[in-house]
């Protein structure tokens, strides 16, 4: 056929073959060029974002702030808590990892707290959530930085694999900035979360069933409950709320143990998980274990713990998706909670003799939650 078009009109075959290899040589360059304009405008999107957050952060810091605290020392002093930088331990001897780990995390906490409460007039809870604004902020800030870095390497190499490989992603990367930007509203609000399922059982629990109950309060942001429910003597554990942390639910769980000379039956554990697709938000499972996120230093010491007393551990978990997790608490979570309440009190009553005890650790930001 090709031929045949060549006999009839050679030289529109001719111009017909240049074009071809002129569309095989520039097809890769200007699907290159399309799909930097698509992550240039993403990247674009980022910075919008992150300047705005930045901003209602700000504005929210100078309606808090002292009378002896001028509004440029704040944008400065947040700025630098932005850029501020977790180093992480060596790894090339993991002996007593896990405890410098820990020690990192709560020098970070501290010094965040620090910085904002210097800014702030004195509100423990309004610190605490304004503080963990500032942390996704700085996460947010990161996410930023690696993104534009990849996509000027990308751009500055032509490199056609890295280019396909953000593009595949950018739908992803969309949802989880939008995630972080959320997460900074929600915080600064004060309202409970979806991670807050686990503090928010351990609550409802306390306040249904212990009417008469004894309060300690030795482990820094957390809050630890004893009382006595149908002949079963029950430590409730969950982060001090209603500020925005997650407490020391590995110390609290030691200080019951050891301290308080408690031989619990189990320890029950409540958190939020991340939900596949296919599952639906609210959705309850059970297992075998410490249900916890994080990078796993408190979950560490727990299993420790319960593996050098032999207590047996069990998990309820709250599925849901990350959005969910990191924004204001949907009708579907809530619900689920209550029955989650239900479910370790059944647990209980089934598993843990008269006479025995039990620890229930409400896992999660208690943000929103109080005792």
């Amino acid at each position: 056929m090709l031929l045949q078009f060549a006999e009839q009109s050679p030289w529109s075959f001719l111009l017909f073959m240049l074009m071809w290899f002129v569309f095989i040589f520039f097809f890769q360059e200007i699907q290159l060029l399309r799909y930097l304009g698509n992550i240039g405008r993403f990247v674009a999107h980022l910075s919008t974002i992150l300047n705005s957050s930045m901003h209602t952060v700000m504005s929210r810091l100078e309606q808090s702030r002292k009378d002896d605290v001028a509004k440029s020392a704040i944008e400065e002093r947040l700025r630098r808590l932005v850029e501020f930088a977790i180093i992480t331990p060596t790894t090339l001897e993991p002996t007593g990892l896990v405890s410098k780990l820990k020690n990192i995390i709560l020098e970070y906490g501290r010094m965040l707290e620090r910085e904002v409460s210097s800014i702030m007039v004195d509100d423990r809870a309004r610190i605490q959530n304004y503080a963990t604004a500032v942390s996704v902020l700085r996460e947010m800030n990161w996410f930023y930085k690696v993104i534009d870095h990849y996509y000027r390497q990308a751009r500055k190499y032509k490199n056609y694999f890295l280019v396909i490989q953000l593009s595949s992603l950018l739908p992803i990367l969309k949802e989880l900035s939008d995630i972080m930007n959320d997460a900074v509203n929600s915080f600064l609000k004060g309202v409970p979360i979806g991670d807050s399922a686990g503090p928010l059982v351990a609550f409802l629990f306390s306040r249904r069933n212990c009417g008469d109950r004894r309060v300690y309060e030795n482990v820094e942001d957390t809050h630890i409950s004893e009382c006595s429910w149908e002949g079963r003597k029950v430590f409730v554990v969950k982060a001090k709320g209603p500020g925005s942390t997650v407490g020391r639910l590995d110390d609290a769980i030691r200080f019951v143990v050891d301290t308080l000379g408690a031989k619990p039956r189990y320890i029950v554990t409540v958190d939020a998980a991340l939900r596949l697709e296919s599952e639906q938000t609210g959705a309850i499972s059970e297992g075998i274990g410490v249900a916890m996120g994080g990078i796993g230093v408190e979950k560490f010491n727990i299993e420790t713990i319960a593996s050098r007393y032999g207590i047996p551990l069990y998990a309820f978990l709250i599925k849901m998706k990350e959005q969910e997790a990191l924004t204001a608490m949907n009708r579907q979570i809530y619900t689920a909670v209550n029955d989650v309440v239900k479910k370790v009190e059944s647990f209980v009553l089934s598993n843990v003799g008269v006479g025995d005890s039990v620890i229930i650790v409400g896992v999660g930001n208690t943000v929103g939650v109080a005792q």
